[in-house]
């Protein structure tokens, strides 16, 4: 049974993940430095203090992170709203779903609270969610289970009757730690096989999802 779905935000509801990735390829390399795919994909999933510490590791000790961090950010949002909120395939039709059949939704994001809201407000989605949550309001980030944890206690669910949907790894291995249920819906980069191995299923957009979720809730 099913009682609750949470939902990872960027790379899985909205197609944010390659604005975010040319604002970062833009900035880093107005800083002067050579940044790379290679690095970017290794902030999936993280939120943002993992990913500063990692700006001291791929450039240098004395990089003013957070500045470095503010300027994408801005850069990512000033792409977003000219080019478009990009809205994954299937969100509007699950959450339809989960709507009719009366299942709590949640989001749980890296991303910072004002940005979620933001982003949800951009896709006409306000109000749509039971719970909004951003990592950096508990210990620790995805891969840890905090997030999750935290918000299955919020909205009194048992980890057994939740399910969440994530697309990068990090996530992927926070729910598994967390011990519920996942369901992998790829974006920029494939999990590995091991850990797919231990999702639920791995889907090709949220569309595929809703019947797993049909067949959980009869």
């Amino acid at each position: 049974m099913i009682k609750l779905v949470i939902f990872d935000m960027d790379g899985l509801m909205f197609d944010t993940e390659r604005a975010t990735y040319r604002a970062y390829m833009e900035k880093a390399a107005e800083w002067g430095y050579e940044p790379t795919k290679e690095q970017y994909l290794q902030f999936l999933g993280l939120n943002a203090q993992a990913i500063q510490a990692k700006y001291y590791d791929f450039f240098d000790k004395d990089i003013d992170a957070p500045e470095l961090y503010r300027q994408v950010g801005e850069r990512k949002v000033e792409i977003l709203r000219t080019e478009g909120m990009p809205i994954k395939k299937g969100l509007f039709e699950i959450l339809d779903v989960l709507d009719k059949k009366g299942i709590r939704k949640a989001v749980a994001s890296g991303c910072e609270f004002e940005g979620i809201e933001r982003n949800l407000a951009d896709a006409g989605l306000t109000g749509r969610f039971d719970l909004l949550m951003t990592t950096e309001w508990v210990e620790r980030g995805k891969p840890y289970p905090d997030v999750f944890l935290a918000i299955c206690e919020k909205l009194n669910v048992d980890t057994s009757e939740a399910l969440v949907l994530e697309d990068a790894q990090s996530g992927v291995r926070a729910a598994l730690a967390a011990g519920i249920r996942v369901i992998n819906v790829p974006d920029m980069l494939p999990i590995p096989e091991d850990l797919a191995a231990q999702c639920v299923s791995v889907k090709e957009s949220l569309l595929d999802v809703i019947p797993y979720i049909e067949t959980e809730t009869e």
